[in-house]
């Protein structure tokens, strides 16, 4: 079993740092820019379908509609995905500014297209 060497100083100390107090890991804003960018496509691709195949699934001269269906469906999964991220740099408290304004953006498309399926159908 060896010790270690008393001469060679400890890393964190070199950054004035005791061994009782600890260091902050930096986050990477990576994972919030992601999320603001999957709820974003996702947003824009789950308005898109919902309008489009509802437009469509109304006016009789046009072919089936499930080609929308499943964009919408695709754009679900990426603000699925995009909420996913944005709770975690919250959870991590990682860039909370860009975790939660990517959690409100992800959350956003489902309540646009909520309140419009609300006006469609009244």
């Amino acid at each position: 079993m060896s010790t270690p060497d008393p001469a060679v100083p400890h890393p964190a100390s070199a950054r004035g740092a005791t061994s009782t107090t600890p260091v902050k890991k930096k986050h990477s804003p990576l994972p919030s820019l992601v999320a603001i960018l999957l709820a974003l496509v996702g947003g824009g691709v789950t308005g898109w379908s919902f309008i489009a195949g509802i437009t469509d699934a109304l006016d009789t001269k046009t072919a089936p509609t499930s080609i929308y269906i499943a964009l919408f469906f695709v754009g679900v999964g990426l603000l699925i995905v995009a909420i996913a991220f944005a709770l975690t740099g919250i959870i991590r408290r990682a860039q909370l500014t860009l975790s939660v304004t990517a959690l409100v953006l992800s959350v956003l498309p489902s309540l646009v297209v909520l309140v419009i399926a609300a006006l469609l159908f009244l």
